[in-house]
C-alpha cells in the first residue's frame, strides 16, 4: 500500500520508509508493515512477494503516527498530521470573531505576556516559572495529547489581528471518563463575550466531532463570572469536591449533557 498526501508518504513498505527517512522525507507508517523478499527477475519488471513484519522486526518508535486502516482515513485526519508534522498548527474552528488553534511553541511568550497579569491566576494555575519548562511541556503536549486523543486545550486567536487572545478546549483528568471544558480569556478582551462564543462552539464540537455525550467543568464558588458563564453554556451545579478550605473557597463541579 502506498499513497501520498502533499508532502507525505503513506506507506506499508518497510523498505521505502527507511529510505523516506535517509532522505528525509516525511512519511507516515500504515499496518501491516510488509517487506519484500524472494524478488523475481523478469526481463525489466522485477516482482516481489511481501511478508507481514513482526512488531518486534517494525521498529515504528520513531514516528508518531502510524494509521490502521489508510485508505479509510479521512483527508482531514492527514490535514492534521501534516500540520502537526511540519511543527504547523491545525485550525479545529471559527466563530464570528475567533479562532481556535492547536497550540504551537511560538505561542508561549504571548501566554506568559497573558499570564503576567495576576487576574489571569487568580483562579488557575499559572505556567512554569521557567519558560524552558514551559516550552518542554508544550512540545510534548502537542505530540502526545493532539495526536493521542486528537483534542485538548487550544489557542483562541482574534479572527481579524490573529492575536492570542486565551485558551479553551478539553482535558482529561486521570479520575474521570467524561472530559473536562477549560477556558481563558486575556484581561483586555474580557467582558465581551468571547469566552461563551468560543465555548459554545466547543460544546458543538465536542458533541459533533469528537462524539462526547456529556462534559464537566469546575470553577471556585467566588469566581461568579465563571459560574454565569457555565450555567449560560447550559452546564449544572453537581457539587463541591471534598477537600476545599472554606466554602467561600469551595470548588464547585458544573456538569452538562450534549
Amino acid at each position: 500500500m502506498e499513497k501520498q498526501y502533499k508532502e507525505i508518504l503513506l506507506t506499508n513498505e518497510y523498505e521505502k520508509l527507511l529510505e523516506a527517512k535517509k532522505k528525509g522525507i516525511m512519511a507516515v507508517p500504515c499496518l501491516p508493515v510488509v517487506y519484500a523478499k524472494n524478488p523475481v527477475i523478469a526481463g525489466n519488471t522485477i516482482t516481489v512477494e511481501t511478508e507481514n513484519m513482526m512488531a518486534e522486526e517494525a521498529d515504528l518508535s520513531a514516528y508518531p503516527y502510524v494509521l490502521e486502516q489508510a485508505e479509510e482515513v479521512e483527508e482531514t485526519y492527514l490535514e492534521k498530521i501534516r500540520c502537526r508534522l511540519l511543527g504547523q498548527p491545525c485550525e479545529i474552528l471559527r466563530t464570528k470573531r475567533c479562532i481556535v488553534r492547536e497550540i504551537c511553541l511560538d505561542d508561549v511568550d504571548k501566554l506568559y505576556e497573558i499570564y503576567a497579569d495576576p487576574s489571569i491566576t487568580l483562579y488557575m494555575e499559572g505556567l512554569y516559572a521557567k519558560k524552558e519548562e514551559e516550552i518542554a511541556y508544550t512540545r510534548d503536549y502537542i505530540r502526545y495529547q493532539y495526536s493521542i486523543y486528537d483534542f485538548g486545550m487550544w489557542i483562541i486567536e482574534d479572527r481579524q489581528s490573529r492575536e492570542v487572545i486565551g485558551r479553551a478546549g478539553l482535558d482529561l483528568r486521570p479520575d474521570r471518563e467524561d472530559a473536562e471544558l477549560g477556558y481563558m480569556i486575556c484581561k483586555d478582551r474580557q467582558g465581551q463575550g468571547l469566552a461563551y462564543e468560543v465555548c459554545a462552539a466547543i460544546l458543538t464540537y465536542a458533541k459533533d466531532e469528537l462524539g462526547f455525550e456529556n462534559l464537566f467543568a469546575r470553577t471556585r464558588k467566588k469566581n461568579l463570572a465563571s459560574a454565569a458563564l457555565l450555567k449560560k453554556l447550559g452546564f449544572h451545579p453537581v457539587c463541591a469536591p471534598s477537600g476545599t478550605k472554606s466554602a467561600d473557597d469551595a470548588q464547585i463541579e458544573y456538569y452538562i449533557e450534549l
